[in-house]
């Protein structure tokens, strides 16, 4: 009987998909399948779903019909409801991801609503390195969509809102209303990769936005969160409007007010260090800026979205 079902979502990460499905196969957990929905990868990602699901039974796979990974979650949630009825939960991963041999024991073992399990920046990047914040909240008990447990009859009521990303943004929201249970699991470890160059960086800002725009239109939400971001980057251009005012008036306190920044930076590596695999002190320097370039880079796109969209 299935208990457990982990669903991974997948779109041509066929160098990475072999190790996740081996990371997940050595989990010492009985009534577990994997189901991988495949948003139709062009790499040889099919190729290894058919081989691990030719030469194991826990695995099964199926192709997307749609696209965005809000409409697969969707997807995936109706093959888990019409093949395992008996299912009591579906753990969410991404098939870039590494699972530690303890990751569904400890996942499992909780008694809530969600559970989430801790992210691990697996990456000697530290511009890599300065993003666990966005992976597992400043005070570590952020919930995220790749790396959680959720109870199957949480899904009777909820959808995720079809949206191309942070579709677990906008359905954690739900579920607050509902004041479903939240916990996390500090022992369910889940290695991920993530920006790891400038580049990646902005690609990754870009598509996480146009997620934030599409579900703050269906939510209706999109004033408060353009008022957000302009909030932060106005409060980011005063601070530093005001840097040489204070220097000149005070140079005492100005070396005060510049040493925010440094705390700042300082404790954030401290507090990252048991979210980064291998952490570097170089790391430090990079939270601040990358703070301040999230910020400006998150409100470019939602104008360029609400204001410059792409004519049909």
């Amino acid at each position: 009987m299935v208990d457990t079902v982990v669903a991974i979502l997948n779109r041509n990460h066929g160098s990475q998909l072999r190790s996740c499905l081996d990371s997940l196969l050595n989990q010492n957990l009985e009534g577990v399948v994997i189901v991988v929905v495949d948003g139709n990868s062009t790499d040889n990602s099919l190729q290894v779903l058919e081989e691990y699901a030719k030469r194991d039974q826990q695995i099964q796979f199926f192709i997307q019909k749609t696209r965005g990974t809000g409409k697969a979650r969707n997807e995936l949630i109706e093959y888990v409801e019409t093949h395992f009825p008996e299912a009591k939960r579906i753990v969410w991963g991404d098939a870039e991801n590494l699972y530690h041999k303890k990751y569904l024991g400890a996942l499992t073992s909780i008694d809530a609503d969600v559970v989430g399990g801790i992210n691990v920046i697996d990456s000697d990047s530290p511009l890599s390195q300065s993003l666990w914040g966005y992976y597992n909240g400043f005070g570590g008990k952020i919930m995220v969509g790749n790396n959680e447990s959720i109870r199957l009859n949480i899904y009777k009521k909820h959808r995720y809102e079809p949206i191309t990303r942070t579709e677990d943004f906008f359905f954690y929201k739900q579920l607050k209303k509902d004041q479903c249970k939240f916990e996390k699991a500090y022992d369910a470890l889940c290695y991920i990769k993530t920006a790891e160059s400038f580049s990646e960086f902005i690609r990754w800002e870009s598509s996480r936005t146009m997620g934030l725009l599409e579900g703050a239109r269906l939510t209706g939400k999109l004033p408060q969160l353009l008022a957000t971001y302009l909030g932060l980057v106005f409060a980011i251009l005063l601070y530093f409007a005001l840097l040489p005012i204070v220097f000149l008036a005070e140079p005492i306190l100005g070396v005060f007010y510049v040493s925010i920044l440094i705390f700042i930076s300082v404790f954030m590596w401290i507090r990252g260090l048991r979210y980064i695999k291998k952490p570097r002190k170089l790391t430090a320097l990079f939270f601040v800026p990358v703070f301040i370039l999230d910020s400006f880079t998150v409100l470019f796109f939602l104008i360029k979205g609400i204001f410059f969209k792409k004519q049909a």
